[in-house]
């Protein structure tokens, strides 16, 4: 049977008075074939989030609302796995009494951590396979154990991007500062360093779309790929949560980008732009400049303010990135990534592909 997250607003409401809804819902779910799982409740932003095994949308409606009346604002369907790793449980916390209602005073907000790896454009020529899974390895080695040391969750993780999950705002900004020292450390002594690049987001797990932390996520992933090497980049919705006097430090020794809203809208929407567009061959700065709503000389100056990079390079650098992806999985041929990714041909794709990476894109099938 599916498994549906609920979102309710609740102004007003304390955490004892959604502990005894919750109650009501376990007294009546069999009538509705549901399964009233948990439920967390976020008592600064006055929402709440009920975890509900049901066969469709209309039951958890139907339940909530002959229970006690608080029908959701929204419904998704989420899968238990992805829940748990961000939230970290999916079932009610055990209790003595199960008479009176246990009060689960925990929030759904999160703040996510997202980390790329990425190397330096300085040594890539003596770079090799060995290398590069090497480097992966060292990298998801890193950020797994830092992460634990500050209380977070390793939520998802691929070849180059992993997501990580926290209750706290200084916590997350504190792993994300330490994995940054531990990378430059690491840099110190290798002949091969790799930069790492990170981004921080915040948010509930349901908001206007239908994604389970999907607007934090897209943001986190977004703010990760367009921070320079050993940088972190801030959400808005995160600085409002630090210590000003930390951030202005940090900020003054190169630790971290702190975005304004605006820029973050930027970077949201160029990034939109570049995932329903970057397969098209041909496509140039005159259409992304087109997309967003600026003219190509805003759309240069804004890009090399925020990446170093010109259009050109920022387009050549995603669809590369985007390459590194599918060779991962090892599903198509050099030719078919090399077309899918917009490269005019296979020879200038491996030309751009050795330049960026130091290794030829036909080595990964030797692995």
């Amino acid at each position: 049977m599916p498994i549906y997250m609920d979102r309710h607003d609740l102004p007003g409401v304390t955490a004892k008075d959604v502990a005894e809804a919750h109650q009501k819902d376990l007294k009546i779910q069999d009538d509705y074939g549901c399964r009233a799982i948990t439920y967390w409740f976020d008592e600064e932003r006055q929402t709440a989030f009920c975890l509900i095994e049901a066969p469709d949308k209309g039951a958890v409606k139907a339940m909530h609302e002959h229970a006690h009346g608080l029908v959701p604002h929204q419904i998704i369907e989420v899968n238990n796995q992805v829940v748990e790793s961000f939230l970290g449980r999916i079932e009610d916390r055990q209790v003595k009494d199960t008479n009176e209602p246990f009060i689960h005073n925990e929030s759904a907000f999160r703040v996510i951590l997202a980390t790329n790896l990425k190397y330096s454009t300085a040594i890539n020529q003596s770079l090799n396979i060995k290398d590069t899974i090497s480097s992966r390895r060292r990298h998801e080695e890193i950020v797994r154990q830092i992460t634990v040391k500050h209380n977070g969750r390793e939520a998802v993780h691929n070849a180059q991007c992993v997501l990580c999950s926290f209750i706290s705002v200084s916590q997350a900004v504190m792993c994300a500062i330490e994995i940054r020292n531990s990378f430059i450390s690491l840099n110190e002594k290798h002949f091969n360093p790799m930069a790492i690049q990170l981004g921080i987001s915040a948010g509930s797990p349901i908001t206007e779309n239908n994604d389970f932390f999907g607007q934090t996520i897209q943001l986190a992933k977004h703010l990760c790929y367009m921070s320079n090497s050993d940088q972190i980049t801030l959400a808005s919705t995160v600085v409002k949560h630090c210590s000003n006097d930390n951030l202005q430090r940090l900020e003054k020794e190169g630790a971290i980008v702190i975005l304004n809203g605006t820029q973050e809208n930027f970077i949201d929407q160029l990034l939109l732009i570049m995932e329903k567009s970057w397969k098209i061959e041909g496509f140039r700065l005159e259409n992304l400049a087109q997309e967003i709503g600026v003219s190509k000389s805003q759309l240069y100056r804004k890009l090399i303010a925020l990446t170093a990079l010109s259009p050109n390079d920022f387009v050549k650098e995603f669809r590369l990135n985007k390459a590194m992806s599918l060779l991962d999985k090892q599903e198509h041929s050099i030719s078919e990534i090399a077309y899918e990714t917009g490269f005019s041909s296979p020879s200038y794709f491996s030309k751009c592909f050795k330049k960026r990476y130091g290794i030829l894109p036909s080595l990964y099938y030797d692995i």
